[in-house]
């Protein structure tokens, strides 16, 4: 599954102001060249085009790569890549490596991430949103393929485990977190309709201001981890 794959009755590309949102967290840690994993139709590849001197946008679905390819055709900074981050070469490295709504949708996630981090130089860093709450997971996770949600604390063991330096792991989107609680475990809806999102995406503006505090609710998190310049001992 990839960043295409979402429990919406639409398409959520059109929430450009909570995808704008998303990749501003993004910005201040990509570097010159950028990993797109999971990059689905491109969403957030487009933008890191604009930002990254070179973009490799990983997917294993068929059907996105296709659109993937027809999308970057003319814009020579986007390499398209079928497949795992595995199929890269050994000696690829990147400056970043984004995966926003991806790592839910992997079985073996330890794996996932722990190539990712072979694929960083030294000092890269992997930017990282996957929905919060175990305690959330309900049938809108089930029809959008989420093997899991996460928590803050076990995330953080995890990539600090698999020998990566966690600057920060916290929720985001407390708003979102009782709209998705209210879909999946009270209604039992099986998808969120496209004018939803988008009732969604114009409350973006006043939920920037919220995000800044610390709340113990949140649809996701957020982590942003670094490959450790030197070798951990």
């Amino acid at each position: 599954m990839s960043a295409g794959a979402h429990p919406f009755a639409g398409d959520v590309s059109v929430a450009t102001r909570y995808n704008d949102w998303l990749f501003e967290r993004c910005r201040p840690y990509l570097g010159s060249v950028s990993l797109d994993y999971g990059a689905g139709i491109g969403t957030f590849t487009e933008r890191l085009a604009e930002a990254c001197e070179r973009v490799v946008a990983v997917e294993p679905l068929a059907e996105f790569v296709a659109e993937l390819e027809r999308r970057f055709s003319t814009e020579p900074r986007v390499e398209v890549v079928a497949g795992e981050v595995v199929a890269l070469p050994e000696e690829e490295a990147f400056d970043s490596v984004v995966c926003l709504n991806v790592l839910e949708h992997v079985a073996a996630d330890d794996a996932a991430l722990a190539g990712v981090h072979s694929r960083l130089r030294p000092g890269g860093h992997l930017l990282l949103l996957v929905p919060g709450h175990a305690a959330l997971y309900g049938s809108l996770d089930e029809t959008a393929g989420h093997q899991r949600r996460y928590d803050p604390a076990p995330l953080r063991a995890q990539l600090e485990r698999l020998r990566f330096e966690v600057l920060t792991a916290r929720r985001v989107n407390p708003v979102g977190a009782l709209g998705w609680l209210v879909s999946a475990r009270v209604l039992r809806r099986e998808e969120v309709a496209e004018g939803s999102f988008r009732a969604f995406d114009r409350l973006v503006p006043a939920l920037r201001h919220l995000d800044r505090v610390p709340l113990p609710l949140g649809l996701s998190v957020w982590a942003v981890a670094r490959k450790p310049r030197q070798t951990l001992s």
